[in-house]
């Protein structure tokens, strides 16, 4: 059965990416990392990312709004490296457990967006910018869980959601793009985890085309409940993870 996640994971991966349920892709890396270490585990999903990255963005073109993203691309870079130092300097276990706290309180947040701030309107200074890019950085390198901290800052500024999906899009390919160099002089890219990539790569276009139907027959409130009991459930295996 366990042999079925990682492609699960590439699925959901598809399924976030057509904009359905923002939580939704924090499964992907603590799913995977149930079963493969948890450096495998990011390192398989960063390519799988970026080819969702330009799907997205080839239906969204130059639909984006450059003035959302531009402060919070600078700080990424920071986020970027302190999560490298973090990965780098950490046990297979530490890095586990740090994924599964790290889906708690990204749940907490999702939370917070959806049920305490459901209307009000956000104007970010550029050192909120910078601050929201670096922690997404950071989150983003830990466990590719970065997205509801950009849904944070976006939606709080009411952004059209053609224009949310795009700029998104965009600043995540940028992000992992970014992404890529140190996870190759790491060693959590390699030619095993490629390998991994081109078996699981066709399910991604499949979760897209399923996200797409699927924001269409199923109520969001209702799904993100579910998303979030599933995120819950696999950050407490993590945790008590040995």
């Amino acid at each position: 059965m366990t042999e079925f996640l990682p492609y699960l994971g590439a699925f959901i991966i598809g399924l976030s990416k057509a904009g359905f349920a923002t939580g939704l892709s924090l499964l992907t890396t603590p799913l995977l990392a149930t079963t493969v270490p948890a450096r495998e585990a990011i390192g398989i999903v960063l390519p799988l990312l970026i080819a969702s990255d330009f799907l997205t963005l080839g239906v969204f073109w130059r639909k984006w709004d450059l003035r959302l993203i531009r402060w919070p691309l600078l700080g990424c870079v920071f986020g970027i490296g302190l999560g490298m130092v973090f990965v780098n300097s950490f046990s297979d276990h530490l890095l586990k457990r740090s994924i599964g706290g790290l889906g708690f309180v990204l749940t907490l947040l999702l939370v917070i967006r959806n049920v305490w701030y459901p209307a009000r309107v956000y104007l970010p200074t550029l050192l909120e910018g910078a601050a929201a890019g670096a922690l997404a950085g950071f989150a983003s390198t830990l466990a590719h869980a970065a997205g509801p901290i950009m849904a944070l800052f976006l939606l709080a500024q009411k952004v059209d959601k053609t224009a949310f999906v795009a700029s998104n899009a965009l600043f995540f390919t940028l992000n992992n793009l970014f992404k890529l160099p140190p996870y190759l002089a790491s060693g959590l890219i390699t030619s095993a985890t490629l390998r991994s990539d081109l078996r699981f790569l066709p399910v991604i276009p499949v979760g897209v085309a399923a996200g797409w139907l699927l924001n269409r027959w199923i109520p969001q409130k209702g799904f993100s409940v579910i998303v979030y009991v599933l995120l819950l459930l696999t950050s407490a295996q993590l945790l008590r993870s040995d």
